[in-house]
């Protein structure tokens, strides 16, 4: 009996996808696919003082690989994402994936906080991962992060954060605006901008 052109493709689809769904359980040895997986992240971020919930504060999570050679091991910047907190100081990053990449894998997160005006975590000595590791909070752990109000304009210079040049721009856009508003109030260059479009 002929089978119909419309019949063989499902089947061929069907198959495919089956053969994608088993190697992937079986951890990817026979077929990997090309992709990258960021870890997610939640929690609230808070007036280290007052408690008070903090609204607009960006959020970047910043992923990193680590390489290990005979010399030691060295980790990279490789991938970023970013939110800002909501009205009752709350946020979420889900887990993101990035397809066809050339280093594929489960790279480990940081997270920085930044407000103008405010300290950011997790540089600032005041700043706090209430119940985590500072530099490594684990993800899909709810977390309440701790950063202090600033009183001084010199506070303020030495507090701002550093620009991740090794994400795109479109990755840390709301993060590289957070950062031109303090430089703006602190009577500093706005150096971090969009990159211009080519004509």
């Amino acid at each position: 009996m002929k089978i119909r052109k419309d019949a063989r493709k499902t089947i061929l689809v069907s198959t495919f996808l089956l053969l994608v769904f088993i190697c992937q359980g079986c951890g990817g040895i026979f077929f990997p696919l090309p992709y990258r997986s960021l870890a997610p992240f939640s929690g609230k971020v808070i007036d280290a003082d007052t408690k008070e919930p903090i609204a607009g504060a960006v959020v970047l999570a910043v992923y990193y690989f680590t390489s290990y050679t005979v010399a030691g091991s060295n980790s990279y910047v490789e991938d970023g994402q970013e939110t800002l907190t909501d009205e009752n100081g709350e946020f979420k990053l889900p887990r993101a994936r990035r397809w066809f990449v050339l280093r594929r894998g489960y790279p480990e997160g940081a997270l920085t906080i930044f407000k103008p005006g405010y300290g950011v975590f997790p540089d600032h000595k005041r700043s706090e991962a209430v119940g985590a590791n500072k530099s490594w909070p684990p993800p899909k752990k709810y977390i309440v992060y701790k950063i202090p109000k600033l009183k001084t304009k010199e506070e303020r210079i030495r507090n701002l954060p550093s620009s991740y040049s090794d994400i795109p721009y479109n990755m840390k856009k709301q993060y590289i605006k957070s950062i031109n508003v303090e430089r703006k109030a602190l009577g500093a260059k706005t150096f971090f901008s969009e990159p211009k479009k080519e004509q």
